[in-house]
């Protein structure tokens, strides 16, 4: 067997020697990397035997929930941004590092990057902080190690990005909408939780990052993805990298896979533990076994959740993911016209590509919501406005100022349309009613296809401890259920008013 030729062991030297455990239960000890971490390390950063060169693009981590994967992330991330991460020359007889490390005769030595650009990337901030966290902690001078602090002065550290001195790069936690661009120059990219990456822009967004590694054949940069197992037939990225792995074409990706055995008999508990040990390795000794055992038997997670998380086996969805608005479908009617004066509502996709005007009325107890005009954002958008609201005895518009649609607000007021703002907590209410309302069957709409498309992409996001409708999240176009829902929500009566539109 051909030994290995890796720049892994000064890689592991200088990890163990500059960086420690970041936020959690032994934050700021001393890392000792177990031997399973270890050989990943050596695996990714196996050189050509001749030139030296990379011999891995990209490394695919796969472990069990709470293993620690974001954390390895975190500090194979720091040594790419400061240490000898690249190949210099092979090393002489005597020859040490300036940390400390001795070289074997002819093993590579390393030279840092010139420039860095690390990107710490993950479809939602939370999940792009837990490997930024990791390097924040290392490389801040409160909670970094004093070999780091001394060797490695000058850094701009921030909740946002970190900027190398003499110019010499950053590093930043980025989401999948702010890292979808076409024209960065990365030399290192964290992709965190791929079986997470559902929707087709998260994998164009793989695609296009990928790409733009390939920029700098000098930096020889690369992509760490780390994750649990996906499930099967959701077509996430990481079950796409699964398939590429298992092809024969895939000489410079790096599978790098942990689970347990199928034979498991995960009814009989002292089988299931032993199924747990199999898939955390080293991991074990301080994995909580027993409760994660005990959460078999909890009703509200599935055969197919525990084998998924816990065991890291790619495993059939218990069911198919359905839409945020599971009872739409229900709520639909015969094609009519609205029967009145409707409230009116605008907004405009995030990327400003599409606009939407809909209009809702409150008639027996029941919310009727209709998209008016839905198309490509122009000019279209203030003189269709216009013409509604001269249709409906002067009725003015909703439009939420913050968001894409704000930008028709200058226009819409020149051409002396009344706009009526709309908070972030009216957003919210607005979703929320929707969702309740397709629940009891109050609202309806008329299965026009701009609105039945939007909701089959929605997804969900956070507002501090609330939600709504996620224009960044969704998988598409969802301008026509924002301004639906808005429409829906000023359509209802309000105590003392009657009903919403008359407040015009």
């Amino acid at each position: 067997m051909t030994a290995l030729v890796t720049l892994g062991w000064s890689a592991l030297s200088w990890i163990e020697h500059y960086l420690v455990h970041g936020p959690g239960d032994v934050q700021g000890q001393r890392i000792q990397m177990d031997d399973e971490f270890a050989a990943f390390v050596l695996k990714a950063y196996n050189l050509d035997p001749t030139t030296g060169a990379r011999l891995v693009r990209r490394a695919f981590l796969s472990r069990a929930k709470g293993r620690a994967k974001s954390e390895i992330a975190g500090w194979v991330a720091t040594f790419e941004a400061l240490g000898p991460c690249r190949f210099d020359h092979w090393a002489g007889p005597g020859e040490v590092s300036a940390w400390g490390y001795e070289y074997e005769p002819g093993e590579p030595v390393g030279r840092p990057l010139p420039y860095v650009e690390v990107l710490c990337v993950a479809t939602e901030e939370g999940q792009a902080g837990n490997t930024y966290d990791v390097i924040h902690y290392n490389l801040d001078p409160e909670t970094c190690s004093p070999e780091l602090a001394a060797d490695f002065p000058g850094l701009d550290i921030g909740l946002t990005r970190i900027v190398l001195p003499e110019h010499r790069g950053l590093i930043s936690p980025e989401t999948a909408g702010d890292s979808s661009k076409d024209g960065g120059k990365s030399t290192f990219i964290v992709a965190d939780e791929t079986h997470l990456w559902l929707l087709k822009r998260l994998q164009s967004m793989h695609a296009t990052m990928a790409r733009n590694l390939l920029k700098r054949k000098l930096a020889s940069g690369w992509m760490l993805e780390t994750s649990t197992m996906y499930g099967e037939g959701e077509g996430s990225v990481a079950e796409g990298t699964h398939a590429y792995a298992m092809g024969k074409r895939a000489k410079a990706l790096l599978f790098d896979h942990r689970q347990a055995s199928a034979h498991w008999d995960l009814d009989d508990r002292p089988q299931r533990i032993q199924a747990l040990r199999e898939a955390y390795g080293p991991a074990a000794d301080w994995m909580d076994l027993e409760a994660i055992a005990d959460s078999w038997d909890d009703p509200q997670v599935t055969a197919s959740a525990f084998r998924r998380y816990f065991l890291n086996q790619p495993a059939p969805m218990a069911e198919k993911p359905t839409s945020i608005l599971p009872a739409w479908a229900a709520c639909a009617s015969p094609e009519r016209a609205l029967p009145g004066v409707p409230v009116l509502a605008l907004a405009t996709s995030l990327d400003r590509m599409f606009s939407c005007v809909a209009g809702a009325i409150e008639e027996n107890g029941t919310v009727l919501v209709r998209v008016l005009r839905h198309g490509p954002h122009g000019a279209w958008v203030v003189d269709e406005c216009k013409a509604l609201s001269e249709r409906f005895n002067g009725a003015g518009v909703a439009v939420d100022r913050k968001g894409p649609a704000g930008s028709s607000v200058d226009a819409l007021e020149a051409a002396g349309v009344r706009v009526q703002s709309v908070t972030a907590d009216d957003v919210c209410d607005a979703a929320a009613l929707v969702l309740d309302r397709t629940t009891d069957r109050t609202l309806e709409h008329f299965n026009q296809a701009e609105l039945n498309a939007a909701v089959d992409v929605a997804a969900w996001r956070s507002v501090g401890e609330r939600r709504a409708f996620g224009r960044r999240l969704s998988g598409g176009d969802i301008s026509a259920l924002e301004a639906a829902s808005l429409a829906a929500l000023l359509a209802q009566p309000r105590p003392g008013e009657g009903a919403a539109f008359n407040i015009w």
